[in-house]
């Protein structure tokens, strides 16, 4: 199962199951009076399909009816055992029921969260937790759904096992005809053979069975199927109630062939392994076993092709082993090294493990008994399994946290280094100072000011037409502060390039988009992405600014130069500058009348005009951090022969208080432009990480509520 399949795979519990049944409430047995074996065969010992029988207080079985007592919505419910009552039951080892229709929902539950816990961001661990994901899936939609809604089906034994061990042999044989192809050639199985009974091949026909892989039925001899194709195989040969699934090698050389084998043993009901008398120590073999007997699946072992002569040393040694492991229970079979015949094994041989698969489904306890270990096998390793998934998916979040904080850290700094700039002074240097010097060189700010008449009051200011000494300063500052902007917001976009790179996740964002970049194809496909992630938003930008968000941001950019241009700052960023300086300077202005300084008793002996009084105050503003004077290039304008504004003009003119107001105004609107200069620059980096998937906070929580519902409708 893909995780791209989406929800649609798994259907919405109703009171018909999919194959037409209505879902029963099955009540199994607390104690241990189903096993998952009898006595073994040529020379097995213990419970066939492992260790463990059914233990006591297992949650989850899928029983046909008739193997345990089934109650219909009609009769009065058993005592739940999550009540003392149902615990009571449990105690004294009486049956228990389990609601089939409340644990599919459940286990529906926990799949729509299982699909949507966010790993989108590549860094160490999260392949892991995809494959891990995909695992999950793959339980909940290859078996446990399946087995609940399809409680009677035949019993699905999967043999799987390492080359050559003999497996298709094996089910040539207990079937009583090829169905499954053999030779030297390995690895030999490249696609599963599914055999059952002719009267029982349609429960594993619909797609109710691995929904998600398609199949074919046999016809006649066996030929090689597809990679990826399930062939069904019938034969009046296969007893009934059971049905074998020949996987492909665990060690096979083609990854897709080990992909499938472990597919197959997560949809299957009884695993039987088998290996070699040479192989049986390899690696391989025991991470499988290890796997089985960490899940609980039911199992049973075939030891194949051992001499002979070495049979008694061979198979005390391979029992040891298994001791050691924890599977010193398991029904275990041995094949000795014989002759064939029509490609098939002597009866004497393969007799025990066909009698013992018999026995399995004709017996209804061991059915159960099988079952509910295998079932309650994969729900038990839910509760580490799904808590673990969700700690991935809070790393993820804390992964985009600090993907977005390290941006801002970059701009918040480089916003500082602006704030420190407009205040120092350094600003009023070079072409900014020349034409400063100008404008009072020459009288320009003399005849701004004039001494009144008769001292009368004041009347209106004229507006009169800017100098054009002064309109040659005013534009001098706004170019300045427009390269100040332009540096500073390409040291911030290095700044933040320099911090993702040094990421776990952020590196390989800036990798991809290196890599796509080089596909002008999916460049263009981004670009679309981009636009249509912004929709009308974007359509209202374009319309107002005569530009897409895209092109404002330099996402168009980036997708066809990739990193590189993520670290210097969007093409757009000049003219949106040069028309927030503009606005702020005209704000200042709208300062200066605002103040009404004709009010003030200054301004009966002397007339003023206000642009230029406007210009005074943002040269005051860029040359002392408290805004009080041009202090902060007095020493550098003496040095140049020209004079600059005494402090006491503006004080006089605005008062001590009402300028300090006027000047943290200014410099607060100056910071604000600046600042949704820099937002809009960063949403270059909000949007790539954005590109990746856009997170549910509250996902990893829900993960963990949902197992523990989970355990409750166990």
């Amino acid at each position: 199962m893909t995780e791209g399949q989406g929800r649609a795979a798994a259907s919405v519990p109703g009171d018909a199951t999919a194959g037409g049944a209505a879902l029963p409430d099955v009540k199994v047995a607390a104690g241990d009076e189903g096993t998952a074996g009898g006595q073994g065969a040529a020379g097995g010992q213990g419970a066939a399909g492992g260790q463990h029988a059914a233990r006591p207080g297992a949650h989850a079985a899928a029983a046909a009816p008739g193997a345990g007592e089934v109650h219909g919505a009609h009769e009065a419910p058993e005592p739940d055992t999550d009540s003392p009552a149902g615990e009571s039951a449990a105690a004294n080892g009486e049956p228990r029921r389990v609601d089939a229709r409340r644990l599919e929902s459940a286990l529906l539950e926990v799949r729509h969260h299982i699909l949507d816990a966010p790993l989108f961001l590549d860094a160490p661990g999260v392949d892991d937790a995809r494959a891990e994901r995909r695992k999950l899936l793959s339980q909940i939609d290859d078996y446990l759904l399946p087995r609940l809604r399809e409680s009677a089906s035949p019993i699905l034994v999967a043999l799987v096992g390492s080359t050559g061990a003999g497996k298709s042999t094996l089910v040539n044989s207990l079937v009583g005809k090829q169905v499954s192809n053999t030779g030297i050639r390995r690895p030999t199985t490249n696609s599963p053979v599914l055999a059952s009974h002719p009267s029982e091949v349609d429960w594993f026909a619909e797609n109710v069975f691995l929904p998600t892989l398609p199949r074919v039925r046999q016809q006649g001899l066996a030929m090689p199927g597809r990679d990826g194709l399930l062939v069904l195989a019938s034969s009046e040969g296969m007893p009934k109630g059971v049905a074998l699934l020949d996987t492909p090698d665990i060690d096979s050389v083609v990854q897709a062939h080990r992909e499938f084998a472990h597919q197959f043993l997560d949809a299957s009901d009884l695993w039987l392994f088998m290996t070699t008398s040479t192989r049986y120590a390899d690696a391989a073999v025991w991470e499988l076993l290890q796997y089985a007997r960490d899940r609980g699946a039911a199992l049973g072992i075939v030891l194949s092709r051992v001499p002979p002569a070495a049979m008694a040393e061979l198979t005390t040694h391979f029992d040891a082993m298994l001791t050691a492991n924890g599977l010193g229970d398991t029904q275990r079979f041995v094949i000795p090294e014989t002759m064939l015949t029509e490609g098939r094994l002597p009866v004497e041989v393969y007799g025990p493990i066909r009698e013992w698969l018999e026995d399995t489904a004709a017996r209804e306890d061991r059915r159960v008994a099988v079952l509910t270990q295998t079932m309650s096998g994969v729900l038990d390793t839910f509760r580490a399994r799904i808590p673990a998934l969700a700690s991935q998916a809070e790393a993820q979040l804390t992964l985009r946290a600090e993907l977005r904080s390290a941006v801002d850290q970059a701009y918040a700094a480089g916003l500082a280094e602006i704030d420190q700039a407009t205040g120092n002074g350094s600003l009023l240097r070079g072409e900014v100072l020349a034409r400063w010097q100008d404008f009072t060189g020459t009288g320009d700010l003399l005849r701004m000011l004039q001494v009144r008449r008769g001292g009368g009051a004041a009347s209106r200011p004229r507006k009169r037409r800017l100098p054009a000494r002064a309109s040659a300063l005013k534009s001098a500052v706004r170019i300045g502060l427009e390269s100040l902007v332009a540096a500073v917001a390409d040291r911030a976009a290095e700044d933040a390039v320099s911090r993702w790179r040094q990421h776990p996740a952020g590196s390989p964002l800036l990798t991809g988009l290196s890599a796509r970049a080089a596909d002008r194809d999916h460049a263009a496909e981004l670009a679309a992405e981009v636009a249509l992630s912004f929709g009308e938003a974007a359509a209202l930008d374009e319309s107002r600014d005569g530009g897409s968000r895209a092109d404002r941001t330099g996402m168009a950019t980036i997708s066809r130069e990739g990193a590189a241009a993520l670290g210097r700052s969007a093409p757009d960023l000049a003219r949106r500058t040069s028309r927030a300086i503009s606005a702020w300077q005209d704000h200042v202005m709208h300062l200066v009348e605002a103040e009404n300084v004709t009010k003030r008793s200054v301004a009966r002996v002397v007339s003023f005009d206000v642009e230029p009084l406007a210009l005074v105050l943002t040269i005051g503003l860029l040359g002392d951090g408290a805004g009080d004077s041009a202090g902060g290039v007095a020493a550098e304008a003496a040095d140049a022969g020209a004079s600059v504004v005494p402090q006491h003009l503006l004080t006089s003119l605005f008062g001590a208080g009402p300028l300090r107001d006027i000047a943290a105004r200014a410099r607060a609107d100056l910071h604000g432009r600046i600042a949704l200069l820099f937002n809009e620059e960063m949403l270059r980096f909000t949007q790539i990480i954005d590109a990746a998937g856009l997170p549910d906070d509250s996902a990893p929580t829900q993960l963990r509520q949902v197992t523990l519902a989970l355990e409750t409708a166990r």
